[in-house]
């Protein structure tokens, strides 16, 4: 079992999430007398090799960031989320989440519990409750695991199997992959794509797809389209979804080979849905594409500017399959998005870097703070979306953060 589960998270994979069950005798691990940040920290670019480590820091920009001495170890491959001050570990090992808070200047646990399957999504719902989904990988089911996860509680507190989709190429049905969501009042979006789960093949990319349901009762209501892009995020909960002040929702369609896609139909581009509506605004569509980038995934920094990860057209073809997951292959570059305007400015301070599973933002009072493997090391980078320019900070010992967290 633990060889299948391992491959699925090799080719290509992931499965975040998520969290916990209260116990009386607390583990922790201390590593600063007070914590501003906590960052999950992945040693080695393996699932077999790697140790993952949650740990404390106060500074991004100065230092080393190291689980050297301190810091709690994870099982296996893990992936992070921090939803109600509570910093979130999800095993891909056993496919169990522990939940840490900081008490006292320590990583505290607060519990644990065992997901229905593999997640592959996360998403926050409100200060009580955030989302998980898991999607059906191989053939035979096309349900996805839906539930509500009660973050104090640590438990799951509501559940729903159902397909997101239903389609079909060349007479196979397809899973509709998970990529993001979002809540707005009583109704839930879930971006996907379609995909061979036996083959990872992607033959529907004519479109952009997000499938809506009622909430709380996770009520399947319907599932709108957009023909001037291709399917939204890409595989392993990348940031595709941004929400303005306004309160309208942006999409990143990345169509690129380098996401796992097995082919490009429609260019990369931005759609958008206004705030309380459920379809796509016909009179908007930011052609990225036309501008020689591609968008892979990004993070909203204030007044219509993204933070994102663009990969070249030029780097656009069949051989780098994947490339956007692979730290040893630079093939990606920061940009900053106006969505306003519809332009691309490239952050010439952060040099051309390899992908991550779950690419992990934190933007903070208008500066956004990723992790960058060049290749030979890795660093924290400060990015100024207002300027588009971006300071090197504090070096990462070790291969990437799968997580960075405000504590």
């Amino acid at each position: 079992m633990k060889m299948i589960k391992n491959l699925r998270y090799l080719m290509p994979a992931l499965a975040l999430l998520v969290a916990s069950c209260e116990k009386d005798d607390d583990s922790s691990s201390s590593g600063s007398s007070s914590a501003k940040y906590v960052v999950s920290l992945r040693t080695q670019a393996t699932v077999d090799e790697t140790a993952d480590y949650m740990l404390m820091s106060n500074d991004l920009m100065s230092g080393e960031i190291t689980a050297e001495g301190q810091g709690v170890e994870q099982l296996g491959w893990t992936f992070g989320g921090t939803f109600g001050g509570t910093h979130f570990s999800f095993s891909t090992e056993n496919d169990e989440c522990t939940g840490y808070k900081v008490k006292s200047g320590a990583l505290v646990e607060q519990g644990t519990y065992v997901s229905r399957s593999s997640v592959d999504i996360l998403a926050p719902l409100d200060d009580d409750y955030f989302l998980t989904i898991g999607a059906p990988w191989g053939g035979g089911s096309y349900n996805c695991y839906i539930d509500i996860i009660d973050i104090d509680g640590v438990a799951i507190s509501a559940s729903k199997d159902h397909p997101l989709y239903e389609t079909y190429y060349g007479g196979t049905q397809l899973n509709a992959w998970p990529t993001g969501a979002y809540l707005e009042d009583d109704r839930l979006f879930i971006t996907f794509y379609p995909l061979n789960g036996t083959t990872w093949e992607t033959p529907v990319t004519d479109s952009a797809f997000i499938s809506v349901f009622s909430y709380p009762e996770l009520e399947y209501i319907k599932t709108i389209k957009d023909s001037r892009t291709s399917p939204i995020g890409y595989y392993s909960g990348q940031a595709c979804i941004i929400e303005d002040e306004s309160g309208n929702h942006y999409f990143l369609s990345s169509s690129s080979y380098l996401a796992g896609y097995t082919q490009a139909t429609n260019p990369s581009g931005v759609l958008k849905i206004d705030a309380g509506a459920e379809e796509f605004n016909s009179s908007y569509f930011f052609n990225v594409e036309n501008t020689g980038y591609k968008v892979m995934s990004g993070v909203y920094a204030g007044n219509g500017k993204v933070v994102a990860r663009v990969s070249s057209t030029a780097n656009e073809v069949a051989a780098n399959a994947w490339g956007a997951f692979s730290v040893s292959t630079p093939a990606l570059y920061v940009a900053v998005l106006d969505l306003y305007n519809e332009t691309v400015t490239i952050v010439d301070d952060v040099p051309a870097h390899g992908g991550q599973y779950q690419t992990p933002y934190l933007e903070e009072d208008g500066k956004v703070y990723i992790s960058v493997n060049n290749g030979t090391e890795a660093y924290v980078y400060q990015v100024d979306a207002s300027t588009a320019t971006a300071t090197q900070g504090a070096k990462i010992i070790g291969n990437e953060l799968q997580m960075i967290s405000a504590n």
